[in-house]
């Protein structure tokens, strides 16, 4: 195959990437600001993904839209592993990342084998541990980490680093800015610092070596791989090389047609065509035993070694103390299967927390135990369930939050607000306050004012409209702690109790 050929096929290649990347941002984006009849689309290089495919054949219910899955599948069994190439946005990152860093990296590195096998132990490690109940690929897939990094890092950071630079310029450029481009309030996240770190090291770890997520981390590409050894298309080498090596010069896993060629790491880049001089690399099309390379040896030990921390980390969150706990402090999305089942199903990936319009949802740190790290949780203080949404239900991929109706969204009960007659003003200083009141969205209103006479902090007896909940009506949204004008403390509190984790029927 000559330069010219080669170069068409990478340009494609590259406008390939760009494609898809910006088709992953844009939905993403909709997803916090489009039409809730059109949400679930958000999710559509979910259902591309044989992981999630694996996960949701696990946990049950089977969802169909996952078959798309194997196209795939079936693909790479034909051309190799070009979904890292072609299609994979976080990979066109990772490309673009080494890319930069490749003006200072002019020696050629020798191919490194062993640390090419981490990715396939990984995908071991975490299937045998999905097997147990225990889903940790969510957060290594490259959809899941893109996903979470973009929703809770990337986008809000983008909104207030632009929000700055209009605020510098003309109140008309800032006015057209806000209403086409910047989110109404600016999101904050608690775990924005940790997740950004991780996903700021990942690409500046491309500076080190080519795609290195990619080659050492990604299970997804591990997957791939070990189907993409067995593909029918491979490179070869013709009569006309010289065995100069210059198709190593841009190899992403350092290896080449030439020497070190790895059907199963190759991600058919072609850019090992255009460095070579003399149109020596071919295209072919056979059975994998037709010209077989020696492949990666990843050996029955290291497999065994790989099932058996997957099934230790499947040990350690069910005897760890969330897990066995009849009480818990957190609140879940409304729709939220039960626990069990929830975080069977939850891929991590944060596309609740990108739709949710008030800032509500925020990756779990430890609340709900080793296993829920990065799972979504409803925090009050940062924002509430608005009553009129149910965005988050539609975005689910996996239905780890059962899609609701708003009608049933507006009937599902995430918990029960509970006063703190410490701190709340219409108790402990008898001062008359109806703000969560107000606010209550419930039409016939879960909090409620009653006449009586109390002694104010200067022990005067007074009368005073004090508030109190009626449970059974509240769904537990949060409002009333978000907008509880205490400054210390919240003296209202949503906790789990009486939370409904059932589908509503009807």
């Amino acid at each position: 195959m000559d330069r010219r050929t080669g170069r068409l096929l990478q340009r494609s290649r590259i406008l390939s990437q760009i494609l898809f990347t910006v088709i992953f941002f844009f939905l993403l984006v909709r997803s916090g600001g489009g039409d809730a009849a059109r949400l679930p689309w958000a999710g559509l290089f979910f259902y591309f993904d044989p992981l999630f495919l694996w996960v949701v054949l696990l946990a049950g219910p089977f969802l169909r839209i996952f078959l798309l899955a194997l196209a795939p599948l079936l693909l790479t069994l034909l051309l190799g592993r070009f979904f890292c190439g072609w299609v994979c946005p976080l990979g066109a990152l990772n490309q673009f990342f080494t890319w930069l860093g490749s003006r200072r990296r002019q020696r050629l590195v020798p191919v490194a084998r062993k640390p090419l096998r981490l990715k396939y132990l990984l995908l071991v490690a975490l299937l045998a541990a999905s097997l147990f109940t225990v889903q940790l690929l969510g957060w290594l897939d490259p959809f899941s980490l893109l996903t979470r990094s973009a929703a809770t890092v990337v986008l809000p950071g983008a909104n207030a680093l632009l929000q700055q630079a209009l605020l510098a310029g003309p109140e008309p450029l800032y006015e057209l800015g806000r209403r086409v481009l910047l989110t109404v309030t600016q999101r904050t996240f608690l775990q924005a610092a940790g997740i950004g770190v991780i996903f700021l090291g990942l690409l500046l770890l491309n500076l080190h070596r080519r795609r290195f997520f990619c080659n050492y981390l990604c299970p997804l590409g591990g997957l791939y791989g070990l189907l993409g050894r067995w593909s029918l298309l491979r490179l070869a080498i013709n009569p006309k090389c010289r065995s100069c090596n210059a198709c190593a010069g841009h190899c992403t896993y350092y290896g080449s047609p030439f020497k070190d060629y790895l059907k199963s790491e190759c991600v058919v880049c072609f850019n090992c065509v255009v460095d070579c001089p003399e149109a020596a690399i071919d295209l072919r099309f056979g059975f994998p035993g037709a010209g077989r390379r020696p492949a990666l040896d990843l050996g029955r030990r290291r497999l065994l070694g790989a099932s058996a921390v997957g099934l230790a980390a499947a040990a350690l969150p069910l005897v760890a103390p969330a897990r066995s706990s009849r009480t818990h402090a957190f609140l879940r999305p409304p729709g939220a299967v039960s626990e069990k089942k929830f975080l069977e199903k939850c891929i991590r990936c944060g596309a609740c927390m990108q739709a949710c319009p008030t800032n509500a949802l925020q990756p779990a740190v430890f609340q709900a135990g080793l296993e829920g790290v990065w799972t979504p949780v409803l925090v009050p203080t940062s924002g509430y369930c608005e009553y009129e949404c149910h965005r988050c239900t539609q975005v689910c991929p996996t239905r780890a939050l059962a899609r609701l109706t708003l009608e049933e969204k507006k009937q599902f009960k995430i918990g029960t607000a509970v006063i703190d007659r410490s701190a709340c003003y219409t108790y402990a200083d008898g001062y008359n306050c109806a703000v969560c009141e107000e606010h209550c969205p419930v039409p016939e209103k879960a909090i409620r004012l009653r006449d009586v006479e109390v002694h104010d902090f200067r022990g005067r007896l007074r009368k005073v409209r004090q508030i109190y909940v009626v449970p059974d009506l509240c769904i537990g949204c949060g409002i009333c702690e978000s907008v509880c004008p205490r400054s210390d403390i919240p003296a209202i509190r949503v906790g789990a109790e009486e939370e409904q984790r059932e589908i509503p029927s009807g």
